[in-house]
């Protein structure tokens, strides 16, 4: 249990220190495009334990097959794009903390895929968690509304809060490919995504120049990049596949809760962002939610149902 929740924990630090760097890469280069050579870099880091494998390192079934297209589909593609292009409208202070929210959206993710139990605690944990987005949100409308800005800050969130619901969905998909190894299901699910995104990449870079596409980052900040999407999309992918295969859903999620402080830390370097109180009281709110959900004692269930009840 132990080495489970160390895997999910450094995954967390992981995808915190992507986060800014997406953002510093994304004022350049257009997301889709961005996300593309993220999916790209991981699979082609991992061909060639993918060809030492061959057919061995496959999933067996068509349920599990099915589970990695979705986990690709939500996890990579549409997580990666909401995140990317939700940071065009929002600091990285702000996405860190909104996508602390994930755990109170997998408990229900799992809740309804998985049938774990939902108690009236994890009740109490997303309306608390809601409550810190609201927040944020209000006070984000209340800084820019006066120069018109509210808008894109907003939309910026909605787009972030897009990601943060495709990454509930992961981690219940996640906890279904437990018996699939976890490289395995990173080289996969990075293949199918790098191809999934590769058409749309392609018509947003579409009338620009390779020097406009590529020429905005400098040689310095492209290899920043690729260590991200390789931290990111490789090696948090493995330790959060990891540690999820072991213990339920609803669990696991709790731990993207880290995320405030391991995006916090690295925005204040990379980017110079400053928390604001704004920033402060989502982030109470965001971390009461995260706290009333792992505090110990007995979790009533929010419907009995016995049957439903965790491993």
């Amino acid at each position: 249990m132990r080495s489970a929740y160390l895997s999910l924990t450094a995954a967390m630090v992981l995808v915190g220190l992507s986060v800014p760097i997406s953002k510093m890469a994304v004022t350049a280069v257009p997301p889709l495009v961005a996300a593309d050579v993220r999916f790209a870099l991981a699979a082609l880091a991992l061909s060639p334990w993918a060809i030492r494998h061959g057919r061995r390192a496959l999933p067996a079934t068509g349920g599990d097959w099915a589970s990695l297209a979705l986990l690709s589909l939500f996890g990579m593609v549409l997580f990666n794009v909401f995140l990317m292009y939700g940071l065009r409208g929002t600091s990285a202070t702000t996405a860190g903390i909104l996508t602390s929210t994930i755990p109170a959206v997998t408990a229900l993710c799992a809740a309804a895929i998985l049938r774990e139990r939902l108690t009236l605690r994890n009740g109490a944990a997303i309306a608390l968690a809601m409550a810190g987005i609201a927040a944020l949100n209000l006070a984000s409308h209340g800084a820019h509304g006066a120069d018109g800005g509210a808008g894109d800050t907003l939309r910026g969130n909605a787009l972030v809060l897009g990601a943060v619901v495709s990454e509930g969905l992961y981690n219940v998909y996640a906890r279904r490919l437990a018996g699939v190894s976890p490289l395995a299901v990173t080289f996969l699910a990075n293949l199918m995504a790098a191809v999934l995104a590769l058409p749309f990449a392609v018509l947003t870079a579409r009338g620009m120049t390779p020097e406009s596409l590529w020429g905005g980052l400098s040689p310095g900040a492209w290899a920043l990049y690729a260590a991200a999407s390789l931290g990111n999309g490789l090696v948090a992918v493995v330790f959060w596949l990891r540690g999820a295969a072991r213990i339920p859903a609803s669990r696991s999620g709790l731990f993207t809760g880290l995320l405030p402080v391991t995006v916090l830390v690295p925005s204040l370097f990379l980017l110079g962002e400053r928390p604001t109180l704004a920033h402060a009281l989502g982030l109470a709110g965001v971390l009461a939610g995260i706290a009333v959900g792992v505090m110990p004692g007995r979790n009533r269930p929010a419907t009995a149902r016995p049957q439903e009840a965790e491993p």
